[in-house]
């Protein structure tokens, strides 16, 4: 016979006619001779006639993939093409009549009983090993799917079994299910096909928790899979497979189409899995183009290997997904520990902010009690203006009581905004970050209950992070000569921005300042030089440059994740958090300090990283539930705090 009979891609039915001539030693032996049609075998449907030397039909048979009733001159093999049983001396001559809806290829071959048998126990041992792989496979997973209850082990057996379903289709191995039911095996071999799409869809979204980080493309694959589940029952149903075919060929390219996108997706994204599962799929996938590059379109030559690429190819695709499974539990448990030490290491510092806090507030107390009872008129105001602390000598003085003073704001109590001292006192949101703000009100015009008072007095930033600005009027101390009062809040605000180490050495001299001033001055003025030599990166020196990028790197994120997740603008951002100042420029709301943190040119030469850091983190727990967005720019706020965390984690030892 001709070696390699390929008529291309062709849905004709084409004949063969096989003229045999018997040798005399061959007709007196008796020993059978098998005649084979393929491997690979016509897709479709195979008739034989078999004539005598008179032209009288002896034998006819139909055979085909999923046949469930055989001729007694066929024989049932496992790796071979269709095989037909000859009489030598009795078949003179063979018609064939078979077609296929793939690339025509029918290689034909004669065969002594001997030579086939031997030939056929090498196949049966390929097909063996291939079958006992995918069988292994679904057996253990379906094992560790019991023990660990990972619905994706389950996933997995499902679209193993699917694997091994097809490769029992295609192959006509069906039959060796002996399910004497013609109509079930050819709708279980149509259904492998839609249960194929169906169980890939399922794992891939679920393997690559594509939910999480795409919703708009989980929701593709939702839609995906119940449509994959309908073509399934019309495999199964209906008895007509044209409604099917055509379906099913449609809805592959879709499937095929968002798989690849999700893959593509994940790897551009970052994600290992992604990345693990595209290098399986690819390794799979060379089989499956040089299989249909050869059986289908007829491309690349016929021999063992391009005939079973389509089988080594999912074999190796089967496997190597077990093993990516294993890898990904590997990977979510590390994931898993290491989120849990960071949540020890949060928990840990959450409780020394505590501490902290607890003891800032006892001081705060005292501090606040002292001054409760003070004769000296101090109020203190925050950036916005708004009057944070009044004492009984700023209420006395003005005849007004606390209630009315909390949180008013205090260019209310202005008289006369004419003067240049009332309009910074009504203006402290404009002041430069750059410098401390100092100066003396010799004259102001404040309205009392009763009357307007005029006096004079101090007004000065206190600290850099955390500022607030402290007025003193009509101190008695300092007419006298004593010394300025202010200068001790404003030194000790600066120890504290320094060296948090010392807050309890400087929270033991805060009684004395208002009793004693100027011996409290003294004393402090001496920790405050020793805190100079022992720091040599107080608040004064310029800001290192690394700090200086992360400092402007983190605003920026946070500006841009609050603009992407929320759609609300820098200035809501300040209403929300109340952490910046909002101003009236030109008749538009502006974020003057804000601003200065997005770039380099106007950063401040004193910055408050306390502000930045707490403004990424109210951005990041405004938008924790908000997943229906790209989280690239999040977990680069996040990094970027972190860093900033490590910058700073000195300043607040």
């Amino acid at each position: 016979f001709p070696a390699d009979l390929d008529f291309g891609y062709t849905d004709t039915a084409l004949w063969f006619k096989l003229e045999l001539d018997w040798d005399a030693a061959l007709i007196d032996d008796g020993t059978p001779y098998l005649l084979e049609i393929g491997p690979p075998k016509p897709t479709n449907d195979v008739f034989v006639w078999l004539l005598d030397e008179y032209g009288d039909v002896q034998e006819s048979m139909h055979m085909h993939n999923n046949q469930t009733e055989h001729h007694p001159r066929e024989v049932r093999t496992l790796p071979g093409g269709f095989v037909v049983r000859l009489e030598p001396g009795v078949d003179s001559t063979v018609y064939i009549r078979a077609t296929s809806f793939r690339n025509f290829h029918v290689p034909l071959t004669l065969w002594s009983e001997t030579a086939f048998k031997r030939n056929e126990a090498q196949g049966i041992l390929i097909m063996g090993l291939f079958y006992g792989t995918i069988g292994i496979m679904i057996l253990y997973n379906l094992f560790l799917y019991l023990t660990v209850r990972d619905r994706n082990y389950l996933y997995y057996v499902a679209y193993a079994a699917a694997v091994l379903l097809v490769y029992l289709g295609i192959n006509g191995h069906m039959v060796f299910l002996d399910l004497n039911d013609n109509y079930f095996m050819r709708h279980l071999s149509g259904a492998s096909v839609a249960l194929l799409s169906l169980t890939r869809l399922q794992f891939t979204r679920s393997f690559l928790d594509i939910d999480s980080y795409n919703r708009a493309l989980g929701r593709i694959f939702g839609l995906l899979i119940p449509i994959a589940a309908v073509l399934l029952l019309l495999a199964v149903i209906p008895e007509d497979f044209g409604l099917f075919q055509g379906s099913s060929l449609i809805f592959s390219f879709f499937a095929i189409a968002a798989i690849i996108y999700a893959m593509v997706d994940g790897v551009v994204r970052g994600h290992a899995l992604a990345k693990l599962y595209l290098l399986v799929t690819l390794i799979g996938e060379v089989g499956v183009i040089v299989g249909f590059a050869t059986l289908v379109l007829g491309i690349l030559p016929h021999n063992w290997f391009t005939d079973n690429a389509l089988f080594l190819g999912l074999m190796a695709e089967t496997v190597l997904f077990s093993f990516a499974l294993a890898w990904r539990v590997r990977l979510l448990e590390g994931e898993k520990q290491q989120a849990l030490r960071e949540k020890a290491r949060l928990e840990s510092e959450i409780q020394q902010f505590q501490q902290a806090e607890q003891q800032l507030k006892q001081s705060q107390n005292r501090l606040h009690q002292i001054l409760e009872h003070s004769d000296l008129s101090l109020v203190a105001l925050n950036e916005a203006g708004y009057i944070t602390f009044a004492s009984h000598g700023f209420c006395s003085l003005l005849g007004l009581n606390k209630a009315e003073l909390q949180e008013a704001e205090f260019v209310t109590l202005l008289a006369d905004s004419s003067g240049e001292e009332q309009f910074v006192l009504g203006n402290l949101t404009g002041q430069d970050d750059d410098s401390d703000l100092a100066m003396t009100i010799d004259s102001l015009a404040l309205q009392g209950r009763d009357a307007e008072i005029v006096v004079r007095g101090q007004l000065a930033q206190i600290g850099v992070e955390d500022a607030f600005y402290l007025l003193v009027l009509n101190d008695p101390r300092y007419e006298e000569g004593s010394g300025d009062p202010l200068l001790a809040f404003r030194m000790m605000a600066q120890a504290r921005d320094r060296l948090g180490s010392v807050s309890k050495q400087l929270q033991s001299l805060e009684p004395l300042l208002i009793d004693a001033a100027p011996r409290a001055r003294r004393e402090l003025q001496e920790v405050f030089e020793k805190l100079n030599s022992l720091t040599a990166n107080g608040t004064d020196s310029p800001t290192s440059h690394s700090l200086k990028s992360r400092l402007i790197e983190t605003m920026r994120l946070a500006v841009e994740c609050w603009e992407m997740y929320t759609g609300k603008t820098k200035v809501e951002l300040a209403q929300e958090s109340k952490l910046w100042a909002i101003v009236i420029d030109n008749g538009r709301l502006r974020t003057r300090t804000l601003d200065r943190y997005l770039g380099e040119e106007s950063f401040p030469k004193r910055p408050r990283w306390r502000q930045v850091a707490r403004t990424g983190y109210f951005v990041l727990a405004a938008i924790k539930d908000k997943q229906n967005l790209p989280a690239e720019t999040r977990e680069a706020l996040k990094y970027s705090l972190l860093e900033l965390q490590a910058l700073t984690s000195g300043e607040r030892s």
